[in-house]
């Protein structure tokens, strides 16, 4: 199933099976590998192709997130109750679900320019997904993000993974700052013994956006080592040069 709302789309349809596939006791990442359908929408006559349906207005509130995961409540309710997971299993559930490699979901989100006191007019568009690279002769999880951005200078611009999803403005030296309210880039933390450690590593500095001579940037961006759980509650950024310090351009929330 696509749902489409506010330029935002998902493949839903294999949460559905995966979450029909726990219900059933089975393996739900191998399950949900069947060919996602597009439900509710009929089937087309032979050799007559059906006419999608509009995109519905936005829901009050709505963000491409709450979708998903109200999307992921609703599958879970049609097991039977006594097969349905607590809280935390929920939520685990979910967040392996998000981080597996396979995963067919596909996230449209909408691109818009930093301004003081909010967010400025839409310029384009990240379409994200999980996908797989080689490293070494082995599979590695890598994001694969397509980005659909226009009416910038040619160049390179460099571009990050912020650690809040949210796009507006905050003060720094009592001035308002466009883009910062989406905090700092996202780092590589420590666990165990390295525990509090900070590592240089970063992992959201992704490859720089190029954008042609007609002002439009299509390159294809691949990020290793993420996946859409680690971006979901995220920002994108666009810096406004190739350095990294530079200001905060424009910016895509996946809230």
């Amino acid at each position: 199933m696509i749902l489409a709302w506010g330029g935002c789309r998902f493949w839903f349809a294999a949460v559905a099976v995966a979450t029909m596939a726990w219900a059933s006791g089975l393996d739900w990442p191998a399950a949900a590998q069947a060919q996602p359908h597009q439900h509710g929408q009929g089937q087309a006559p032979q050799g007559k192709p059906s006419t999608p349906r509009p995109p519905a207005p936005t829901p009050p509130g709505w963000t491409p997130l709450k979708e998903l995961h109200d999307d992921f409540e609703e599958m879970i309710h049609t097991a039977p109750q006594w097969r349905r997971p607590g809280r935390w299993q929920k939520a685990d559930m979910f967040q392996d679900f998000l981080a597996w490699p396979r995963n067919p979901v596909v996230v449209e989100l909408t691109v818009r320019l930093t301004f003081p006191g909010g967010v400025g007019p839409t310029i384009g568009s990240l379409t994200i997904k999980n996908g797989e690279i080689l490293v070494g002769g082995r599979k590695e999880v890598a994001l694969v993000i397509a980005p659909d951005v226009r009416g910038l200078p040619q160049g390179r611009y460099a571009f990050h993974v912020h650690e809040k999803a949210n796009c507006g403005s905050a003060l720094k030296d009592g001035k308002e700052v466009p883009g910062l309210a989406a905090g700092e880039h996202l780092w590589n933390s420590g666990t165990g013994d390295l525990k509090g450690t900070t590592f240089t590593s970063h992992l959201g500095d992704l490859p720089d956006l190029e954008v042609g001579a007609d002002g439009n940037a299509n390159t294809l961006v691949v990020a290793a080592r993420l996946t859409l759980a680690d971006v979901a509650g995220r920002a994108f950024m666009i810096h406004a040069s190739q350095d990294d310090a530079s200001e905060r351009l424009a910016c895509a929330a996946f809230d």
